[in-house]
């Protein structure tokens, strides 16, 4: 399962860390359930995706991980905003995934229960242009139970999508991403 979506280096450099740790179940995650949401508010129309086909591997010991989305996997309110976004905005046959890959910084007891807040740094490539982020995240432990949380702006012209005159007012021009993931052992 994780191998078809892992490249091979990116899932060998896993298998490594987890392997050095000698604590290779206790401290490897991947999503379990998901929802990457975006939200976007314009003058004249305001516009909500929901995608639950997410798939990511979180090394907590390593504070690395390696998040995709398939872009297709967005649904809209209506199938006409679905095919423009995919068609017009994202061009999701040519860019078919989103992929943010880094590490965070900041502690988090996974033998605790509380909300850790971690800061995610890495690159996120997004319609075939790549980004250095930085994206406020939270980790929270409930009943032993890690989920990851992060509510996060992107702005639309860093990644190449390209917005048309005649519905600059239906589309904004920076949308909001929220991220809320079950953690479940690896």
């Amino acid at each position: 399962m994780v191998s078809t979506f892992l490249p091979r280096a990116g899932l060998a450099l896993l298998l490594f860390l987890a392997a050095a740790t000698g604590r290779a179940q206790a401290q490897n995650f991947q999503f379990g359930t998901s929802t990457v949401s975006f939200f976007s508010s314009a003058p004249l129309e305001d516009i909500e995706a929901v995608n639950k086909d997410t798939r990511a591997v979180i090394d907590m010991t390593a504070k690395a991980f390696l998040i995709k989305i398939p872009i297709k996997s967005f649904k809209f309110e209506s199938g006409l905003m679905q095919e423009h976004f995919n068609d017009n905005y994202l061009e999701s046959d040519k860019y078919p995934e989103c992929i943010f890959r880094g590490t965070f910084t900041g502690p988090v007891d996974l033998a605790k229960d509380g909300d850790y807040p971690v800061t995610a740094t890495g690159n996120l490539q997004l319609h075939g242009v790549t980004r250095k982020r930085t994206v406020p995240a939270t980790i929270s432990v409930r009943g032993g139970v890690p989920s990851l949380t992060s509510k996060f702006p992107i702005k639309v012209s860093d990644h190449g999508i390209k917005i048309p005159k005649m519905v600059f007012k239906k589309i904004a021009e920076t949308v909001s991403v929220t991220v809320n993931a079950s953690l479940a052992p690896l």
